[in-house]
């Protein structure tokens, strides 16, 4: 009980501190990231999505590369609660269009508490770890769930701040594929 009330707690005072962001600087339009001279650069629509390797939580590599069709990119962790409900949603995406490409990269934990996140909410689709951050970092991830969606070019069709439906990545792919 003390342990709920005290995730709670944490989860109200990360909605407060994301409120007064959002206060002080509206909307972000980008997710940043730091380009070779070591300045912050924004990975703005339409730039060029960083690719990057790393490990699946069944411990294969896994290089992220061009694709066809649209690839969602979620960055999550197993504390976040907006995350649960949006990785159920991206699973739901999957199952009933089998050819999204969805790919979830978790910041930081273990293979143990993943593989078991994973297994406990049924996930099909590719769950990879970022223990160093390193991913996380390319891309400017600020905060939990982060969402990017990307064209099979691996540019950057849309940013999201938050939790986002499937409905809405559905309407934004199918946007972009009739090119609009």
């Amino acid at each position: 009980m003390i342990s709920k009330l005290i995730q709670v707690a944490v989860a109200l005072l990360c909605l407060g501190a994301a409120a007064a962001v959002l206060r002080d600087n509206g909307l972000p339009t980008s997710a940043s990231r730091v380009s070779e001279s070591g300045q912050r650069r924004a990975a703005t629509i339409g730039s060029a999505a960083p690719s990057f390797t790393l490990q699946t939580h069944r411990f294969e590599n896994f290089v992220l590369r061009p694709a066809p069709g649209a690839t969602v990119l979620n960055f999550w962790a197993t504390w976040c609660q907006p995350c649960r409900a949006e990785m159920t949603q991206l699973q739901a995406m999957v199952e009933s269009n089998p050819e999204a490409r969805v790919i979830a990269v978790n910041l930081g934990e273990t293979f143990t508490s993943v593989r078991k996140w994973v297994d406990d909410l049924g996930l099909t689709y590719t769950v990879l770890l970022d223990p160093q951050l390193s991913a996380a970092s390319l891309y400017g991830v600020r905060g939990l769930p982060t969402t990017l969606l990307l064209d099979s070019q691996m540019r950057v069709r849309q940013v999201y701040f938050g939790p986002v439906s499937a409905a809405e990545l559905l309407r934004r792919i199918d946007g972009f594929a009739k090119g609009s």
